[in-house]
């Protein structure tokens, strides 16, 4: 039995790309930049070895593959119709105006089957093959934009690759970018490489960064809030996203009757549309059997909430059960997450850690081949925030972990651009000789980025690195060598408290100074949608030069936000 190194790479761009117009299944030809595209990726891969090539037939993605195949001469090139984009019906020739399409449009369960079919009838055969001399057989793919992203979200939901590198689902294909999926000779996988644009070295912040094919997936984010009637899904949605709700003064909500939907806008071109059902039994019933097409479509994040103290965990598990079925039918790139909720009423720090742990492997068990992310959680915590990782060499406790860490996790899944903006806001932290920067949304002050080596690695690890308490013991570093693990949370915290007592007053908060003998940290808006906080502990750096790059820097991170430039990682 062989393995597969199976390169899958979008061809070069259109004018269509670039004007952002929906192509699908239109015939259409690559543009001056996506010729220039095309022959840098020849280069960057003249020196690999293919052992089969196959395309789309539309002539895009033929052009893009012939230029390559001249540095491969003998490699024998298959035309397949089963890889051509996805069909855009109506929309195709126009730019989007709504989120929603219309029934024209090839259906999702239709395009996954297509894709599932090309790559057991393709792709899985060559697993009984060997390549050139080894045992490992390379595959050269090049095809479009929304069927190669809907591949990865595919192969992740059904098949089980570790996809982790693809941050959630969001994440676009961009033209010519070399992505790798390594298939191991049992069928799984993970991806290796994704959207590596290095070859367009001086042409990159020109990339085209969203695709009009793929766009109903990245405009507008659905997030699916389930669980029991009673879990506290209602009051944790609400302390997250309003300006005026607190742990105590949820003691007031009632039960939600159906469905309640709130609006969140992100980054600019991000919606997040969050849907909190009602978790009555009545309601549940309905929600997977009549309008089961209807709740679990284009779902982005689904997230059920279990109350940790519930007498009925067989019922409670058979609704889940049933809500990940219909979630992988309807929306199979979908990424999950698991709340266990109300951790506060569990007696001590070691009660918790030990309830935590069999409720995790509870629900690992009823989650099948489902990769899902599960988090305790609780209102009462002092935290408003996500709690990071330790970096490597450090021990430290923490004894319970907010909504907030799982919804700043949630959220991040969502945001197309966070890499790039993590690696701009390090830049911006050399700039201003800063010890961290950290971008919050502006309505919820979830984290949305911050600077710093590790700054990714917190949002793409697994809860399964670590127990409900926090602890993570290794050596090295001490917990006094290194800032307080639980910042974000208090500062999060701290800015919800006074920016309800600014709207009592009836005034408007805009931003915050701190002086201290060992540090400064200043608060500002960044962006539209966005606030930065810059701590500095450099007392030679004034708070006037610190907000002078604020200002100068809000043009490049209003691009970064709108999509419009993308950098390889």
């Amino acid at each position: 039995m062989a393995r597969l190194n199976v390169y899958i790479i979008r061809h070069g761009e259109t004018a269509q790309n670039r004007a952002g117009i929906i192509q699908g299944q239109l015939e259409t030809q690559l543009n001056k930049t996506g010729q220039e595209q095309a022959r840098r990726l020849a280069f960057a891969l003249k020196d690999e070895h293919f052992d089969y090539a196959f395309t789309s037939n539309l002539e895009r993605a033929i052009e893009t593959m012939k230029r390559v195949l001249e540095f491969h001469p003998d490699v024998k090139l298959e035309i397949q119709p089963e890889l051509r984009e996805r069909n855009m019906g109506e929309l195709q020739g126009k730019k989007r105006t709504s989120p929603e399409n219309p029934p024209s449009v090839e259906p999702m369960d239709k395009l996954v089957a297509r894709i599932l079919g090309w790559w057991d009838s393709t792709i899985v055969p060559l697993l009984d093959r060997r390549g050139d001399g080894n045992d490992t057989v390379n595959v050269l793919v090049i095809g479009h934009g929304a069927y190669l992203a809907n591949l990865v979200r595919t192969l992740a939901a059904q098949r089980g690759f570790d996809t982790r590198l693809w941050s959630g689902s969001r994440k676009k294909a961009l033209n010519t970018g070399i992505s790798i999926l390594e298939v191991e000779a049992d069928g799984s996988g993970r991806l290796a490489v994704f959207s590596d644009v290095r070859h367009l070295e001086g042409m990159v912040d020109d990339v085209v960064a969203t695709n009009a094919d793929d766009q109903d997936a990245s405009v507008n984010a659905g997030v699916l809030l389930m669980g029991r009637s009673g879990s506290g899904k209602t009051s944790m949605r609400s302390i997250i996203f309003s300006n005026n709700v607190t742990a105590s003064g949820t003691a007031r909500f009632g039960a939600t009757i159906d469905v309640e939907q709130n609006t969140v806008r992100f980054l600019g071109s991000l919606v997040l549309n969050l849907w909190d059902c009602g978790g009555q039994e009545s309601f549940l019933e309905s929600y997977l059997t009549v309008q089961k097409s209807t709740i679990f479509q284009h779902v982005g994040v689904l997230i059920y909430v279990f109350d940790v103290e519930s007498r009925d965990t067989e019922k409670d598990l058979g609704y889940y059960r049933d809500c990940l079925e219909a979630c992988g039918k309807h929306s199979p790139g979908a990424s999950v997450f698991l709340l266990v909720h109300k951790m506060d009423l569990v007696g001590g720090k070691k009660e918790r850690h030990d309830v935590f742990n069999r409720k995790k492997k509870d629900l690992l068990a009823n989650s099948g081949d489902a990769k899902v992310k599960i988090f305790g959680t609780t209102i009462w915590d002092e935290s408003l925030y996500k709690v990071p990782q330790p970096k490597s060499g450090t021990t430290f406790t923490n004894s319970r972990r907010p909504p907030q860490k799982a919804w700043s996790r949630i959220v991040h899944a969502l945001i197309p651009n966070a890499p790039l903006l993590s690696t701009h806001l390090s830049t911006f932290s050399r700039i201003c000789s800063a010890s961290e920067v950290v971008l919050f949304e502006r309505t919820t002050f979830l984290i949305i980025a911050r600077s710093g080596d590790q700054s990714m690695a917190e949002f793409d690890s697994d809860s399964d690195a670590e127990s409900y308490d926090g602890t993570r013991a290794v050596t090295g570093q001490t917990i006094d060598e290194m800032l307080n693990p639980k910042r974000f949370e208090k500062i999060s915290e701290l800015i919800k408290a006074f920016k309800i007592s600014c709207s009592k007053l009836q005034e408007q908060f805009s931003s915050l100074e701190i002086r201290f003998p060992n540090y400064t940290a200043l608060l500002e808006i960044l962006t539209t949608n966005t606030y930065v906080m810059v701590i500095v502990a450099d007392p030679n750096v004034q708070s006037a030069a610190l907000r002078l790059n604020v200002r100068l820097a809000r043009e490049k991170f209003d691009e970064l936000q709108a999509g419009s430039v993308y950098a390889p990682a």
